[in-house]
């Protein structure tokens, strides 16, 4: 196996899985009855998708040398920001009636913004395994 290459963005993104189990648990077991069906959904479906940026962060950390090494980190360091605003976003927007008891109406641009920083991670994963013309 090849060594880790970007050790703090493995560390990052291993804090930000153990995060999405702690909160999937607590969806499972903590938010049932206190969300309505709409809002606990949604937390869910931010869980989910922390734990895909999360897992394919990781393996980026091991990425073969034919990869382009400085788009590589572009696209963890997007994946990690894009999963603090979209999936952050979340989390906060779905439990803030009933659980923080604040308003936190504003943060709801912040969800496709955060989204929007997930798919540039992705385009930019796409270009690290194109060749660069010398």
């Amino acid at each position: 196996m090849e060594p880790i290459k970007y050790r703090n963005q493995f560390i990052a993104l291993g804090c930000m899985g153990l995060i999405a189990v702690v909160f999937g648990a607590f969806s499972a077991h903590g938010l049932e009855g206190r969300l309505d069906e709409s809002s606990l959904n949604s937390f869910k479906t931010a869980v989910e998708y922390q734990f895909y940026h999360v897992i394919v962060g990781l393996l980026m950390c091991f990425a073969p040398d034919r990869l382009r090494a400085n788009l590589v980190r572009l696209s963890i360091h997007l994946f990690i920001t894009g999963m603090f605003l979209f999936c952050g976003s979340i989390y906060l927007l779905s439990t803030a009636g009933e659980i923080h008891q604040i308003n936190v109406s504003a943060l709801g641009p912040v969800t496709p913004v955060g989204g929007a920083v997930l798919v540039s991670g992705w385009f930019v994963l796409i270009v690290s395994a194109i060749p660069e013309r010398k």
